[in-house]
């Protein structure tokens, strides 16, 4: 798994230079982070393609592999948007949201994310996200319902749509 998400990590990163010549590089990031989950490509994500990918996520993020996440390994991943905040002049902007994530993941405020931290948050953002409730999640539901996700754009817009 930890393979499987640091070459997703790569392929959103090594994207990112062509996305910055779209007018929506956003947008599209968010597009590929959504098709990325979406394993069976069926247009939607289910709870079992969350999961799984959440797994990926966090043994990604475990960069001392102690099972726990620190606030430096969280924002040190970057779910790809860095890039974009980078150019845009809004590293301040985007570091504060994803700093207000790492806080809400950490249920028990120790400044660390267990596994099952991550776990639940990623359950609770899928239900959130899930406004049909139909257990599947549509493009506009993942982009609208997730923290991070709805945190990267409240950092980067109004420009940037995630």
């Amino acid at each position: 798994m930890k393979c499987f998400a640091l070459t997703t990590l790569v392929t959103l990163l090594g994207v990112a230079p062509l996305l910055a010549q779209s007018n929506n590089e956003g947008r599209m990031l968010a597009e590929l982070s959504f098709e990325t989950v979406d394993e069976n490509g069926n247009g939607f994500v289910d709870m079992g393609e969350s999961h799984d990918f959440g797994l990926s996520v966090f043994d990604s993020m475990d960069a001392d592999e102690d099972e726990l996440l620190s606030e430096a390994e969280f924002l040190g991943w970057g779910y790809g948007f860095h890039n974009i905040a980078t150019e845009r002049d809004k590293e301040q902007a985007y570091r504060t949201a994803m700093r207000v994530v790492f806080s809400f993941w950490d249920r028990d405020h120790d400044g660390q994310i267990t596994r099952t931290e991550h776990r639940l948050a990623a359950n609770n953002d899928f239900r959130r996200a899930d406004l049909n409730n139909d257990a599947l999640l549509s493009k506009e539901e993942f982009f609208g319902g997730f923290s991070v996700m709805v945190a990267t754009r409240i950092a980067l817009a109004p420009d940037v749509q995630p």
